[in-house]
């Protein structure tokens, strides 16, 4: 039977693979969307209606996320963490835990952010709708360099994150057993 403390317990697990998904959806379409912008000056009414489409469905997906995010950081601060074994040496284990407050950082930077930024009236789903909370032009474009900014740092601790997994893997340390 395999050794339980090696493994993160099942809340910690359910809450970060919540996490990739939103995380990764969020970043990835938010990134199609600004290239679209970028690309297409003169944009179609399908081109227009998607952007609004998807910057909608990522506004409610990321509010609903929110709550769930407090909670993946209060567990993770509350809960002790599983032992490596023998696999990481004492400075791996240092530099994964400080690319992991990073993480959560950059993460509740762009949660917070992205609330700030809305230059519109927004909602979760049509459920509910929300004013913007600042409406000063100059506030919401520093909200807005700082998602820009943060979504960038954040995408690049994702490929390390997942760059470390695969290295790891491949050398025989059967680190991703930690989250299945």
């Amino acid at each position: 039977m395999e050794d339980a403390t090696l493994r993160f317990d099942r809340l910690a697990r359910i809450l970060h693979w919540i996490s990739a998904v939103v995380i990764l959806w969020a970043m990835f379409s938010g990134l199609c969307v600004s290239l679209l912008s970028a690309q297409y000056v003169e944009q179609t009414y399908v081109i227009q209606v998607a952007k609004h489409f998807i910057t909608d469905f990522n506004v409610s997906l990321t509010i609903l996320y929110m709550p769930l995010f407090v909670l993946r950081a209060i567990h993770a601060l509350r809960t002790k963490k599983p032992h490596y074994g023998e696999t990481l040496s004492t400075v791996q284990i240092k530099t994964a835990n400080l690319a992991h407050i990073c993480m959560y950082i950059l993460v509740a930077t762009l949660l917070c952010s992205g609330l700030l930024m809305m230059n519109r009236p927004f909602g979760v789903f049509g459920w509910i709708t929300m004013m913007p909370i600042i409406t000063d032009l100059q506030w919401l474009n520093v909200y807005s360099r700082i998602h820009q900014y943060s979504s960038y740092a954040l995408l690049v601790f994702i490929f390390l994150h997942l760059g470390a997994l695969l290295k790891h893997q491949y050398s025989g340390n059967q680190i991703l057993k930690r989250m299945l």
